[in-house]
């Protein structure tokens, strides 16, 4: 029988959630930072690539320019972006069965 690993490999490449935990910054300013270093070809902000729509960031840029290796547990995060929702219908909030934009005329 196969002992069962205690630990996961480490990933080579790192999501947002991931360098926002290791680098302690929002997520507002991990992807500003991640959109300077595309906008300048590398020149200046966070070292990422694009994969597709997605922004990930490899392990050994980012431990290179933290001077040390990524040490602490990656958590696991949720790297789907947030789903895209329809519009809800508003409706009136004092009569809720009530719509706010009412049909003028039936058929």
């Amino acid at each position: 029988m196969q002992p069962i690993p205690t630990h996961r490999p480490r990933p080579a490449v790192l999501t947002i959630a991931e360098v926002m935990d290791v680098l302690r910054i929002g997520r507002t300013k991990a992807y500003e930072q991640a959109r300077l270093y595309l906008d300048t070809n590398g020149e200046d902000g966070l070292p990422c690539i694009k994969v597709g729509d997605s922004i990930r960031f490899l392990r050994h840029a980012i431990e290179d320019l933290i001077g040390e290796p990524i040490t602490t547990t990656l958590a696991d995060h949720d790297d789907t972006d947030p789903p895209v929702t329809a519009t809800p219908t508003r409706t009136n909030r004092r009569h809720p069965a009530t719509d706010i934009n009412p049909q003028l005329f039936t058929a």
